[in-house]
């Protein structure tokens, strides 16, 4: 929704708005797609006060309203809602000469299509290639009240997308019924067996006997005080009579049994614990229990099964998110008409200050001010992209403890990559700390002064150099194509335009060689990166100490070890990769100097060459380096 940014302000903003209640949503039931995005209308209902109704909207008199069977007014109760529908408008589509389209509801005031082109107060501007009649969608809303016979507000609104996200559980279509449903539905029942089984667990143990003694009249006879608080005091001893008057033998107390849960009972709540979790699709490892399996490894799969289990449900989640994306990036260049300061927020939880300026004619900018970047969300049109997985927090954990694993094993890495490590801990000043390695010597030469990494500066040199060679090419190509133009021989022309063919495939080629060799450079580091990664998994959470663990940890101390001097032979074959390209990049360089140098002595030879002219008269001329012949 929109609304002003604050009471003493004009800006408006978008609001993301939860529904509390979504059984009082109501969205088209032709919609096919899981996000609803193909709906043609929606009601939100809110039921309200009818003193809420009174100050948000002076001009109605709810005490005017009589009761409503259908629920719109019900005692002090009145219900509100906000309508939104959509109406198909004809339009036309232009395809323009330049490759862009266009509608003619967008064409600025003073513009018109006439005679295959867009004219601007009669001037032709641009062509159009084709054009075909098509149908927009126009949103409307409304807001309906009570016992109000016409919507207390109307306006259209500005986006062209549905604004009611819509989040699925789980959808099945069953003989043309649409059966709704959460993962809590298919745990029903096994809940209300695990529910029977504790009540009939909890009331065999309350009909159990609770005396802790049973004991004979005679055997406790002058003794009943002390037998009485038997259960409060700590004695050490309890005195009883083992004979009676006559002398007879008389059985001691007995202590009797504590309560005891039938076996059938705990089996039973067993069965029903599991139920649940097969029911939902979760493996013990999901909930951090220890299970069947012993290894990280095993661990790690139990967990993949229990989310494949579910993945529709953060599907439908994800897919919903994308969607509220789009609707947001419609309404942003609608909404926000005037420049303002915005506050941006990171994927590391990171703050910044961004400008929105719609007067701007590029999309973004950058500039040097306390506010960097600068963009105009009314330029272009863009498109969400949704990534699912663990949130920036866990990456960030995970990444510490795979990070500082490596570098407790391989050292050196602390001095090329030591603020990048630094970085992945979320204690107090590890950012403080990251920027001061980042001065390092052995860090510092490796990052340029906007934090972005550098290519080695060996083969930035030659890059560098072959620039300047392609340059020279280029004024040796428009110097030979300047002499084409003036020179009237023919023989000269032919081995003009055979040099020029030779230069221009060297360029080429050239171009071609430093783009592979700045592709091949990226490669080889993303290899680097997915290779250290690889050597070095995450560690996984171990059940307690046993044998067969201790055993197993060692048989992977072992992997990782071999991987570790892997790892070593793979640096060692990336280093002689890059030492490779450069020699490539050199190899490419003396060629493209001997090209230059042919092409020189090509210009000399043709400065000095013979030259033939013909006059007025008909006369033929031949003129040489100093001198004329007629």
């Amino acid at each position: 929704m929109t609304e002003y940014e604050d009471y003493n302000s004009f800006n408006q903003v978008i609001r993301i708005k939860p529904l509390m209640n979504p059984l009082l949503v109501y969205v088209d039931p032709d919609a096919k797609e899981p996000d609803r995005s193909d709906a043609n209308w929606g009601f939100v209902f809110e039921d309200i006060s009818k003193e809420r109704a009174r100050e948000d909207h002076p001009d109605v008199d709810p005490l005017s309203w009589v009761e409503d069977p259908r629920g719109w007014v019900k005692g002090d109760k009145v219900r509100r809602a906000e309508y939104f529908w959509c109406e198909y408008v004809d339009d036309t589509l232009y395809l323009l000469e330049d490759g862009t389209s266009v509608l003619k509801s967008e064409f600025p005031e003073g513009f018109e299509a006439k005679d295959g082109a867009i004219l601007n107060d009669g001037v032709p501007v641009v062509g159009v290639v084709y054009e075909r009649s098509t149908k927009r969608k126009q949103w409307k809303w409304c807001k309906l009240l009570g016992g109000e016979t016409e919507p207390v507000d109307e306006r259209d609104w500005p986006g062209q997308y549905f604004p009611i996200i819509t989040v699925l559980g789980k959808e099945v279509n069953v003989n043309g019924d649409i059966i709704r449903k959460g993962i809590v539905r298919d745990l029903k029942d096994p809940a209300r067996m695990l529910n029977y089984s504790f009540s009939a667990a909890v009331e065999t143990l309350a009909l159990q006997n609770k005396v802790p003694y049973l004991a004979a009249n005679d055997a406790i006879e002058g003794f009943e005080d002390i037998w009485g608080a038997a259960n409060l005091e700590n004695r050490s001893y309890l005195p009883w009579n083992h004979v009676d008057d006559e002398g007879n033998p008389i059985p001691k107390p007995e202590r009797q049994p504590t309560a005891s849960m039938p076996v059938a009972q705990v089996q039973m709540l067993q069965l029903a614990t599991e139920q649940m979790r097969a029911a939902s699709g979760q493996q013990s490892a999901n909930f951090g229990i220890k299970s069947e399996a012993a290894s990280g490894v095993g661990i790690q799969r139990l967990k993949q099964q229990g989310e494949i289990a579910t993945f529709h449900f953060p599907d439908n989640l994800a897919r919903a998110l994308k969607y509220e994306a789009k609707v947001i990036l419609d309404l942003i260049p609608k909404v926000y008409e005037q420049q303002r300061v915005v506050r941006i927020l990171g994927l590391d939880g990171k703050q910044e200050s961004a400008m929105l300026n719609p007067d701007m004619p590029q999309a973004y900018a950058e500039t040097n001010a306390s506010v960097e970047k600068i963009f105009n969300p009314g330029v272009g049109r863009y498109d969400v992209v949704i990534d699912t997985g663990p949130s920036y927090a866990t990456q960030r954990q995970e990444a510490s403890a795979a990070m500082t694993e490596l570098a407790s094993k391989y050292p050196p890495l602390m001095d090329v990559a030591g603020d990048i490590v630094m970085r992945t801990y979320d204690f107090p000043m590890a950012e403080e700390l990251a920027d001061r390695m980042k001065k390092l010597p052995t860090i510092a030469p490796l990052i340029d002064e906007k934090g972005n990494e550098q290519i080695p500066p060996q083969a930035q040199a030659a890059m560098q150099q072959m620039e300047q060679q392609l340059q020279q090419l280029d004024q040796a190509i428009q110097g030979m194509e300047q002499e084409l133009s003036q020179t009237q021989d023919k023989q000269r022309q032919a081995e003009l335009k055979a040099q020029m063919e030779e230069s221009k495939r060297i360029k080429a080629e050239t171009e071609n060689y430093v783009l592979r060799a700045q592709k091949q450079l990226d490669s080889d580091k993303q290899q680097a990166i997915s290779e250290v990664q690889a050597a070095f998994p995450q560690p996984a959470q171990q059940p307690e100490a046993n044998p067969e663990r201790e055993a197993a940890e060692a048989e992977a101390e072992a992997q990782e070890m071999a991987a570790l001097q892997e790892l070593a032979g793979m640096v060692q074959q990336l280093a002689g990769q890059n030492e490779q390209v450069m020699q490539a990049l050199q190899e490419s360089t003396n060629l493209t100097v001997q090209a230059i140098s042919q092409m020189q002595d090509a210009i000399v030879r043709a400065q000095t060459a013979p030259k033939r002219a013909t006059l007025s008269n008909g006369r033929t001329i031949v003129i040489e380096s100093g001198a004329m012949n007629g």
